[in-house]
């Protein structure tokens, strides 16, 4: 789902994707992921064009990282560099405010409007 990226890097879109054991993503009101769910947001000026830098959360073993979640954050390049991985409390603090597992899920899925 495209959306406006919530973090605090200026007015940059983002595009969330999700890999198969975060499908649930965007479905408020639903448990926990499980070990394993991968949710990468692709941010750059245009939610259209060519990201310019990844934020990656991959759901770890319960214990992995408490403050976060037991999720580990990375910021990743365009080229692949990690800029930053593991328990970043930056990222942990203010997920921690998230209403599901530590995800915003902007742009979860509404139900659609009933039709006449």
């Amino acid at each position: 789902s495209k959306l406006r990226s919530g973090h605090p890097l200026g007015n940059l879109a983002g595009v969330v994707k999700v890999a198969a054991k975060a499908a649930g993503y965007g479905q408020r009101g639903r448990g926990a992921f499980p070990p394993g769910a991968l949710v990468v947001e692709a941010l750059g000026p245009d939610p259209d064009g060519q990201p310019t830098l990844f934020y990656v959360m991959e759901k770890r073993e319960p214990g992995f990282f408490p403050l976060g979640g037991d999720w580990q954050y990375s910021v990743v390049t365009v080229a692949g560099k990690l800029e930053a991985d593991g328990k970043l409390e930056l990222c942990a603090r203010c997920h921690a405010e998230a209403p599901r597992d530590h995800l915003f899920e902007y742009g979860a899925a509404r139900p659609a409007p009933a039709t006449q």
